[in-house]
């Protein structure tokens, strides 16, 4: 089976009234290429405020993944600051954790970031394996019958050459040029969540259009979809908060503009299989221009091996 990772978009911290997290994105920094080191430390605090937004609105329970004695769990991912192939043996995860291994390298002219879900090979009891492979979820996350999805986490990589926008303060609304950084962690976020990645995503996009019933609701029928079946078609509108906006999941953002997860997007995490507790964020009260970029997509292959 293959696992297949991808791309762009959202915004705004979380509102006041939300609780902490249920789901923990942790970010690792081991294969970051210094775009997250030195003096580039600060774009961490931007990057847990877009793991913080996402993992708060998400409620499901992950069981913890513990390597141990036969039962071994190996994560397999491309390291974010070469793309090099990687895996990491006797891999553990904490109950309600995705860890995300992120970091920035060279991409071609006017792609700003990739990401997607990491890909596994784990071995050991019956017991183990399915635990792996579910996270205690009950509906299958993986093959054809796929409703649900339940990574271990993945990867994120970030263009070190675009012209980014660094905001210091998420909580205010500004004009600026360049490409907002934190709205392409969003989206990139939202690939390893599953959108246009999982099995639960591929299984509802029949055709030239997503059939999820969730976001079928949100956007009044079947959703258009770029050729490539990961993202809505170019310029797919939703609302935030009854204001219409571009979804934060088609495949580009625009120079100087902010994108938050819409009601379409929402709507989309739980037709992959994710419990999502509340709407929209308010959507920036300005309105800017577009200037677009690309982002990329990955297949790491599972596999499974019971020990007697």
């Amino acid at each position: 089976m293959l696992i297949k990772p991808s791309a762009l978009a959202g915004v705004v911290l979380l509102a006041a009234s939300q609780s902490t997290e249920a789901v923990v994105i942790n970010f690792d920094y081991t294969y970051d290429g210094g775009f997250f080191s030195g003096s580039n430390a600060s774009r961490r605090d931007i990057l847990d405020a877009a793991g913080g937004f996402l993992g708060g609105i998400l409620t499901d329970s992950l069981t913890a993944i513990t390597s141990g004695g036969i039962n071994n769990f190996s994560a397999v991912f491309q390291r974010p600051d070469t793309g090099a192939s990687t895996t990491l043996s006797n891999f553990s995860l904490a109950a309600d954790t995705l860890t995300v291994f992120v970091g920035g390298q060279t991409m071609g002219a006017g792609n700003l970031g990739y990401g997607g879900y990491g890909g596994y090979s784990v071995s050991g009891t019956q017991d183990f394996l399915t635990n792996a492979t579910q996270r205690g979820q009950s509906n299958a996350t993986s093959g054809p019958s796929a409703t649900d999805f339940a990574p271990w986490g993945g990867q994120l990589t970030f263009s070190n050459s675009a012209n980014w926008y660094f905001d210091t303060d998420l909580s205010t609304t500004e004009t600026f040029s360049g490409n907002d950084f934190y709205s392409v962690a969003l989206h990139e976020l939202g690939h390893l969540l599953g959108l246009g990645s999982s099995d639960s995503w591929d299984n509802q996009a029949t055709g030239s259009g997503f059939t999820g019933a969730n976001a079928v609701a949100a956007y009044g029928g079947n959703v258009p979809l770029e050729g490539d079946k990961v993202h809505w078609l170019e310029g797919t509108k939703s609302t935030v908060n009854g204001i219409e906006q571009e979804a934060a999941m088609d495949p580009t953002l625009r120079v100087g503009t902010r994108k938050v997860f819409t009601q379409l997007d929402l709507a989309a995490l739980k037709d992959v299989g994710w419990q999502v507790s509340v709407t929209a964020v308010p959507v920036p009260s300005a309105v800017w221009l577009f200037g677009s970029a690309l982002l990329g997509f990955i297949a790491s292959k599972r596999k499974q091996h019971l020990n007697f």
